[in-house]
């Protein structure tokens, strides 16, 4: 079986250590694509290398919509997007990603700059046909609203924290993909989501080193096997049947050919 991680952040300190370690845990468990997710201009180049020193790994270079002044550097997010486009050009990226918008831990006056830089990101993704991984935190409509309108189509809404019914909306009239994080047995929208939305626009992610099974440990990208099986029960379907079908959902959207064994 292939277990699929589209969102996960190994380039985050708590992976220093240990980095091997967590992705032979992830071949082990099944795991043939670890997408990783960039944040800003250190994170982008990181996982640049991470891509040529782990076959298993997958870049998805971005900016978060959250700039955080006491952990991030100040950069040019214009020459941020140039490089990301740079990269996408030469087929270096399974996707443009994290990016979005975000209402919670930020307030109003930070909101225009980040839909300006969201739209230019979705921009580069629709040129070079790829798929947006979309951080959408207390502004999943107007990411929605945003989405819809620009036309882009190729979208994983990662960690959605809006209404279910919203989603279901989104699945079936968009063709959005939902990634599901590994704490979903205790988080009752992800549990409704896995029970509800159409089963070709499920994926799995961890968004480690956050969001852990249990509350504290540290996550990471073999977690992405306990979903699948809480997906399986809720869904009645074999933990083969669930694996296939979101690895099938994966391919889909990133247009990798689909390998059968």
């Amino acid at each position: 079986m292939s277990y699929i991680d589209i969102h996960t952040h190994l380039t985050h300190e708590r992976f220093a250590a240990d980095l091997d370690t967590v992705i032979a845990n992830a071949i082990a468990r099944g795991l043939s694509h670890i997408v990783v997710n960039g944040l800003e201009p250190r994170s982008n180049r990181t996982i640049l290398a991470m891509a040529q020193q782990y076959e298993v790994v997958q870049p998805a270079l971005g900016i978060y919509p959250v700039i955080l002044p006491d952990t991030v550097e100040p950069f040019s997010t214009a020459d941020e997007i140039t490089f990301i486009a740079t990269q996408a050009a030469q087929g270096k990226l399974l996707a443009i990603g994290e990016c979005g918008l975000d209402g919670h831990l930020v307030g109003e006056e930070t909101f225009a700059a980040q839909e300006r830089v969201f739209l230019h990101l979705c921009e580069v993704a629709m040129q070079h046909d790829l798929p947006v991984i979309v951080h959408s935190r207390k502004r999943e409509r107007r990411v929605a609203e945003m989405l819809i309108h620009h036309g882009v189509s190729r979208v994983n809404l990662h960690c959605f924290c809006g209404k279910v019914k919203l989603a279901q909306r989104l699945a079936e009239e968009q063709g959005y993909y939902f990634s599901i994080p590994a704490n979903s047995r205790v988080n009752q929208g992800f549990q409704r989501m896995l029970a509800t939305l159409p089963l070709d626009r499920i994926l799995t992610e961890t968004d480690a080193p956050w969001l852990a099974p249990v509350r504290g440990e540290r996550n990471e990208p073999q977690n992405v096997a306990l979903t699948i099986e809480h997906f399986a029960i809720i869904r009645n379907l074999s933990q083969e049947e669930a694996c296939q079908q979101v690895y099938r959902n994966f391919c889909n959207l990133v247009k990798l050919p689909i390998i059968t064994s």
